[in-house]
């Protein structure tokens, strides 16, 4: 009988609260009053967290940062922007030798908007170079930017195809974008109990089952040539115990690289040897 009971409070549990997050996977909730819930309650979580533990907490992300800074092959000269910075932590992965005055960085959140505005002079990055904004409405120009990076952002954006769509507007002919994010891979899918977990991490802080070739959609110029694991790459108590569902994908234009073949988002599998 208790079994039964605990089958029946777990399926209604389900279908009250997992069952219509699958069906808002369209990434179009944010127009509805569950989404703007969840917009407002992030925006709320944010602020507290950047003004008390966010740093801590996510200074073992630093070496996954500094792998994904270098993916995206910054150039002295390339105009490069960051898509949701936080407080500014991947500032202290910067290489030395990029032009600063060329970097501009932003968030949805102004309290991570101030904190990162005081890492910026810290590290001789213009102030007025990080501002408050949204990354399904870019305010720049087409192609103006050479990289661009989503530093653990794409899964707090509402609609993440949207902000990739804008990505590829603003990004200038040759460019590349590099994701690091909590994903699902392709052909994978998350357990119950990670669905509902998932119900509350977006009222925290993100969607944590989102796949990046649905997040791209059908009929995207993107590719992804690269798509890594940071499993075991990632320091401290916190990260290293999370890092196994976290990723680095590099995009590229398909017609910009039309010799570069695309590897989806799936892990490749190393050979063992003897």
């Amino acid at each position: 009988m208790k079994v039964r009971l605990s089958q029946s409070f777990f399926f209604l549990v389900f279908t009250t609260l997992v069952a219509p997050l699958q069906a808002t996977d369209t990434f179009k909730e944010e127009q509805t009053m569950f989404g703007r819930a969840v917009r407002a309650s992030q925006n709320f979580c944010y602020q507290v967290m950047a003004k008390t533990f966010w740093d801590p907490l996510m200074s073992g992300f630093k070496p996954g940062r500094g792998i994904a800074i270098n993916e995206l092959d910054i150039k002295p000269n390339d105009r490069v922007l960051f898509v949701g910075e936080g407080t500014g932590l991947d500032f202290e992965v910067l290489p030395e030798n990029i032009n600063k005055k060329n970097l501009q960085a932003f968030d949805f959140s102004p309290e991570m908007v101030k904190q990162a505005k005081l890492k910026a002079r810290q590290f001789d990055i213009p102030e007025e170079n990080i501002f408050i904004g949204d990354a399904q409405h870019l305010p720049f120009k087409d192609e103006k930017f050479d990289k661009i990076y989503f530093p653990l952002s794409l899964a707090s954006i509402p609609n993440p195809t949207l902000a990739l769509q804008e990505t590829e507007r603003v990004l200038e002919k040759k460019g590349r974008v590099v994701i690091m994010e909590k994903l699902i891979d392709d052909g994978h899918q998350p357990s119950y109990l990670r669905q509902l977990l998932n119900f509350f991490t977006k009222f925290i802080f993100a969607d944590i089952n989102r796949n990046l070739t649905q997040m791209l959609g059908e009929g995207s110029s993107f590719k992804i040539i690269n798509y890594q694991s940071l499993e075991g790459k990632l320091s401290g108590f916190f990260a290293r115990r999370i890092g196994a569902s976290y990723r680095i994908a590099t995009l590229v234009r398909i017609n910009d690289y039309p010799e570069i073949e695309a590897q989806g988002a799936k892990l490749i599998q190393k050979a063992k040897t003897d």
